[in-house]
């Protein structure tokens, strides 16, 4: 052991005229303290610091009539010299510090779970809704598995040369795929997904809609918006138990009522799963599954819609911040987010949620192509 005693130097010195607190206080750390750090630890110094002046402290009454009078008692006040305040540190125990916790934006705070170094597993993240949370999540620092059918030139262009970016061909109404798609997880990382963007969906295709009916084994639409989330949240539940870890499994709901309900169900099992399961429930969003007669029959403006970068910016809310906690159902509209109530849910507001729109206008256009598919049905069945 060292038997020296530290000894501590304080100086005390005026800001330069002309300077604000605020100016002063960032160039000290973020320019003249880093300049100098080199120089000081070559000499030995194992902390420098600032501290930021703090006169109000000076001005509280219970100082002035309190503790004041009784520094008299034991100081000489006039050659007293005081600092009191923030540190801004930029070495501490011998090493250079980088970063100033009272700098930290206060929505960092909130994150409970932080995306930096942990992977994502995101269906559907190949386009759209998805595609911008492949984007947001990589960079915060994630490990971003793209599970989608297949990719699209935004999605190559983004991912190229990026090793983080795992993408994995897969059907999400083949749960066999999602074997494939854990193993591949497992084998580049050697780890299961600590979060879960549950994106892919579909939009009335031609393939599977409900009024003009072609299928004949099932929907495919159920498949893909209701029975793939579902799946994937019990494998993320079995996943994470499998390695002792939380994880957290935001769901895209667009107008899904099973998802609703399913979340709802599931808001009192984090504790036995280590899954935090929410759903996010947009309005009109601007992506590919608006065709342009899906536009016309929806009343879609794009004026009127969402960007798909904002609803991935809430999901990466309801994947991190301790405040959504299990069982949340966040919507968004153009006049922002809202908490949906377990009960007595009060319609929504504003553009883009279609109460703005004349009602008869609107429902003409969503049952036109709905009345010509019966209309081609009616006196067809015989006897």
């Amino acid at each position: 052991m060292n038997p020296e005693s530290l000894i501590r130097v304080t100086v005390c010195v005026n800001r330069k005229l002309g300077t604000t607190e605020d100016e002063f206080n960032k160039y000290w750390a973020y320019k003249h303290g880093p300049l100098a750090t080199e120089w000081l630890q070559r000499n030995g110094i194992i902390r420098y610091v600032q501290y930021e002046d703090f006169e109000a402290a000076f001005l509280d009454p219970h100082y002035l009539k309190v503790i004041q009078p009784d520094e008299k008692n034991l100081i000489d006040m006039d050659t007293i010299s005081v600092t009191i305040g923030a540190e801004y540190v930029v070495i501490d125990d011998g090493k250079i510090v980088k970063e100033h916790a009272r700098e930290q934006n206060p929505e960092d705070q909130k994150v409970e779970q932080p995306l930096k170094d942990k992977i994502i597993l995101i269906t559907g993240g190949a386009s759209g809704i998805g595609l911008s949370l492949t984007k947001q999540c990589h960079a915060q620092g994630a490990k971003v598995l793209v599970s989608d059918i297949r990719t699209t030139p935004s999605f190559e262009t983004f991912a190229s040369s990026k090793p983080n970016i795992l993408y994995v061909q897969s059907d999400v109404t083949k749960w066999s795929d999602f074997d494939k798609v854990f193993a591949a997880c497992e084998k580049k990382w050697n780890d299961v997904p600590d979060f879960y963007g549950i994106c892919a969906g579909l939009f009335e295709p031609p393939f599977s809609h409900f009024w003009n009916d072609p299928e004949e084994n099932g929907y495919k639409q159920v498949e893909v918006n209701v029975s793939h989330p579902i799946k994937l949240t019990r494998l993320a539940m079995r996943k994470s138990l499998g390695r002792s870890k939380k994880s957290t499994a935001p769901l895209y709901c667009a107008t899904k009522h099973a998802i609703i309900g399913f979340v709802k169900s599931l808001k009192d099992t984090e504790p036995l799963t280590g899954v935090k399961i929410t759903t996010i429930c947009p309005g009109l969003v601007n992506t590919p599954l608006f065709t342009s007669d899906k536009a016309s029959q929806f009343s879609f403006a794009e004026s009127k819609a969402l960007s798909p970068d904002l609803v991935a910016k809430h999901m990466i809310d309801l994947l991190q911040k301790k405040e959504y906690v299990c069982g949340t159902m966040l919507e968004l509209s153009m006049t922002g987010p809202r908490l949906i109530p377990e009960w007595n849910i009060p319609a929504p507001e504003g553009e883009g949620t279609g109460q703005e729109l004349q009602a008869g206008e609107m429902m003409k256009a969503l049952l036109g192509p709905i009345e010509a598919s019966l209309a081609k049905e009616k006196g067809t069945s015989k006897l």
